[in-house]
């Protein structure tokens, strides 16, 4: 039973933040508190500025990016600018999406350690409460291992433990189940909610799909795109009072309040019969470890194929090779019936586009309008068309106000926004995305499935998702399921749905479009 928050831990007045310009603040006179011992969700549009808001919570921000900012937080009403630098960090602690951006070492007890030294803790004292630690978080015997070697889900999770050696009394996590395979997000989230009982926690979760936080949320707190805090409160009535604007803002709706639209708005045209690419016995190795192993695989012109399994289970490296950008030594992949390298790479990139999971790996240019123009000045285009077509990207992207902004100066959203667009600018015959909706909001994860269905009904273009999103799969024309080095489901989604030794061994869930259905059913039972 959940705990009544009582006590104010941090409270936030008249609170602005600016990365440059103070006239136009990012975060704009907000006002609110946070209790001991209650969940918070914070939602807000792509770009909101929730990530900022988080680091200036806890002190890292202004000074560490040089911003402005005006108002005050107090700490226990003390203001937080009257700590000691690392004093406010171990009270309010941060859990990220990407866990290996917290990471300083490359041994699990030698991270944890790292915490404690710098805790002064005595060395004599560290083994009993790194055990202790990762018992909590449920991975122990894990201490000799190297952080590169574990899953997603096990990595977040010894990032979780990390911070809780410094006993914080409030929990900030930042979209902490992002890069997580379907059933390490449910796991995840069980774990905390158990912690923040087990140790009388205050959680602030930062999230863009709130259906899982949901059973486990006291308030509501959603930031809009001004800047501003545009409503507060219970999720009911959050989510119902507040829906014209939250939907105006391009909020993620819990999916408990609102019908489900399995194609996203266009109508799927009939894939072709002509084969685009095909693997055959394809096994390829990083060192001496097997990623995969004779994968058979045919991908037809037009389709829209979406590639699932859990954490490891080379996803990523498939897509990767099939675009061409890893070499094999055993099997074959055809590119239009031609050995894939064999191609010209300058002819490949024309045919072929892949959007990374991390975009900041394909950023080359120092602004957004240099980043969209990139490619087109390499295929010849004029400077009109051009400014053109990056214009009408832009537009499309809602990155006009970033125009010249620096690519890895915006955030997480607006970085997966621009690299999506940079490679839309020709129609190649096949487009690769690599988790392209994490970090999305509903808005903008619309209109890119939007996007992606015209291409594919307006100009064949093939589309190939590596996704953790099940309702993505659910509208796609065909899900392909890695486990264990191989595919062991290939076929169309409906199928899937219906074989439960797939979804279990893969870590998959349901897509919320038949959980619906099941949880009616239930209900229905348990009332007649």
């Amino acid at each position: 039973m959940k705990k009544e928050p009582f006590n104010r831990i941090l409270d936030v007045n008249n609170f602005s933040f600016s990365y440059e310009n103070p006239e136009a603040p990012l975060l704009n006179n907000l006002l609110f508190s946070l209790y001991e011992n209650e969940t918070v969700l914070l939602i807000g549009a792509s770009g909101s500025g929730k990530s900022s808001l988080a680091l200036c919570l806890n002190g890292l921000y202004p000074e560490a990016v040089e911003g402005v900012s005006s108002g005050n937080i107090y700490y226990r009403g003390k203001n937080i600018r009257e700590f000691q630098k690392g004093e406010l960090n171990q009270r309010i602690g941060i859990v990220f999406q990407d866990p290996e951006s917290q990471f300083c070492m490359i041994k699990v007890e030698d991270e944890l350690a790292f915490t404690l030294e710098n805790r002064k803790i005595p060395s004599l004292e560290m083994p009993q409460r790194i055990s202790q630690v990762l018992h909590d978080v449920g991975m122990e015997g894990v201490e000799k291992k190297k952080i590169h070697e574990l899953s997603g889900g096990q990595k977040q999770k010894v990032a979780l433990a990390s911070v809780l050696l410094l006993e914080p009394e409030l929990l900030i996590l930042d979209e902490p189940t992002a890069n997580l395979d379907p059933l390490s997000r449910v796991e995840f989230i069980d774990l905390l909610n158990s912690l923040r009982q087990k140790r009388d926690l205050a959680l602030l979760i930062i999230e863009h799909e709130p259906d899982d936080w949901l059973d486990m949320t006291d308030r509501v707190l959603a930031l809009g795109s001004s800047g501003k805090l545009i409503a507060q409160g219970p999720a009911n009535t959050i989510f119902t009072k507040h829906a014209a604007r939250l939907k105006k803002e391009g909020v993620f709706f819990p999916k408990c309040y609102m019908p489900e639209n399995k194609n996203f708005g266009v109508r799927a045209p009939l894939p072709s019969s002509e084969e685009i690419i095909s693997v055959k016995d394809l096994t390829f190795k990083r060192k001496r470890h097997t990623v995969l192993q004779n994968v058979n695989l045919n991908i037809h012109r037009g389709e829209f194929v979406s590639i699932a399994g859990e954490n490891g289970a080379g996803k990523s490296t498939l897509l990767q090779l099939m675009a061409g950008l890893l070499p094999y030594k055993k099997g074959k992949i055809l590119f239009f019936d031609r050995e894939l390298q064999q191609w010209n790479q300058k002819e490949l990139r024309k045919q072929i586009g892949y959007v990374f999971q991390n975009p900041e790996h394909q950023f080359i240019t120092d602004t957004v309008i240099d980043e969209l123009t990139y490619g087109m000045k390499l295929n010849g285009y004029t400077e009109e068309k051009q400014e053109d077509a990056a214009t009408r990207l832009m537009k499309q992207f809602h990155l006009m106000h970033h125009r010249f902004s620096n690519p890895f100066s915006l955030s997480g959203g607006q970085k997966r926004r621009l690299s999506v667009a940079a490679m839309l600018d020709q129609t190649p015959d096949i487009l690769f995305f690599d988790e392209p909706t994490f970090g999305q909001d509903a808005s903008t994860t619309g209109e890119l499935m939007h996007i992606v269905r015209q291409l594919q009904a307006e100009y064949d273009v093939t589309i190939v998702f590596v996704t953790h999103d099940m309702d993505i799969v659910d509208s796609t024309d065909r899900a392909i399921v890695l486990h264990d080095r191989n595919i062991i489901f290939n076929g169309n989604p409906e199928d899937l749905w219906e074989r439960e030794d797939v979804i279990n061994q893969a870590r998959l869930r349901l897509p919320y479009r038949i959980r619906g259905i099941q949880q009616e059913g239930v209900i229905h039972d348990l009332i007649h």
